[in-house]
């Protein structure tokens, strides 16, 4: 018995290795959650306005085109549970912070990421940010995504030497280019129809909608009692797109994020989702800006800001 245990033992152990290796490299290979990570444990003092969100605040809010300190911790397919558990994480150390941006998006209030087809990113928030995901098989790399594309990972970055980081020094994502021409008619039925939840009623999609609004509020309450400013903004989207959306699922996006904004004093909600000064020329997709609508926008979204003189 001893033998075999022994045999065993010298089977597993270069798999063990080959493992505990793969992990090592896998973690060390640089990317978006660690550098916002890194930017906030050293710089979180200093910001006076956050941006969270999911892909569409990613690529939409640049920020150096805010007139203030801004940074961006969106990522693409963040659920607003996991924006919460960020801000909250940095809490007591955002002493500067004046504006918390949260972009809602029609599809955001019913989504949860953990639920989501992108459910592998969640590993990136437990891995990165140390946030608890309640699934142990989170904390590693090798766990999440095929062997082949991590291998692939590995030899992109240590021996072809390919850095991974798409995002800029205050988070925008840097990948939408203008030179990109996507067909936005037909990306039109397939992104509204991906978005539209046709189970909009079942349990599953009440129960997301309760917690988001539960995150949504306590954003709100949080930030009220710091003095903290909170604009909830919908982005503009290609008309290909808004006309093939379910208008009971839009309607109940606009009437949650307004009876939001008329509990709390410190909430305002800036709705440009069929804001016509967006054309196609600033759309990389049907709903999501390239870097020409992003400084659009970014720049409409600093003259409101600067209106309403919380910053000085």
């Amino acid at each position: 018995m001893k033998r075999f245990i022994i045999k065993v033992i010298l089977f597993l152990l270069p798999v063990v290795i080959i493992a505990v290796s793969m992990e090592y490299l896998l973690r060390h290979i640089p990317n978006e959650y660690i550098y916002k990570k890194n930017y906030l444990d050293k710089h979180s003092n200093e910001i006076e306005i956050l941006i969270l969100g999911s892909s569409e605040g990613y690529f939409g809010i640049n920020p150096v085109y805010l007139s203030h300190h801004a940074f961006n911790i969106a990522n693409v397919s963040q659920s607003l549970d996991l924006d919460y558990q960020i801000f909250m994480k940095y809490q007591n150390s955002l002493d500067g912070l004046k504006i918390v941006i949260i972009p809602v998006s029609y599809s955001i209030l019913w989504y949860n990421l953990r639920t989501g087809f992108e459910s592998w990113r969640i590993k990136n928030y437990a891995i990165y940010y140390g946030i608890d995901t309640q699934s142990a098989s989170d904390r590693f790399e090798i766990l999440n995504g095929k062997l082949g594309i991590n291998i692939q990972r590995i030899y992109n970055f240590y021996v072809k030497n390919h850095y991974s980081i798409s995002c800029s020094e205050f988070g925008w994502a840097t990948t939408y280019k203008s030179e990109v021409v996507n067909n936005l008619d037909e990306s039109g039925i397939t992104t509204a129809l991906r978005h539209s939840y046709k189970d909009l009623h079942s349990e599953h999609r009440i129960k997301l909608f309760k917690e988001n609004i539960t995150a949504l509020s306590s954003f709100a309450e949080y930030c009220d009692k710091n003095n903290i400013q909170v604009l909830f903004i919908t982005f503009p989207a290609y008309y290909t797109y808004r006309e093939r959306l379910n208008t009971e699922q839009l309607q109940l996006m606009n009437e949650t994020i307004n009876g939001l904004v008329k509990k709390h004093n410190n909430c305002l909600y800036i709705n440009w989702f069929d804001n016509s000064d967006f054309v196609r020329e600033d759309f990389f997709d049907v709903d999501h800006l390239n870097e020409i609508g992003a400084k659009k926008i970014t720049k409409k979204l600093a003259f409101c800001i600067d209106s309403l003189g919380i910053l000085k």
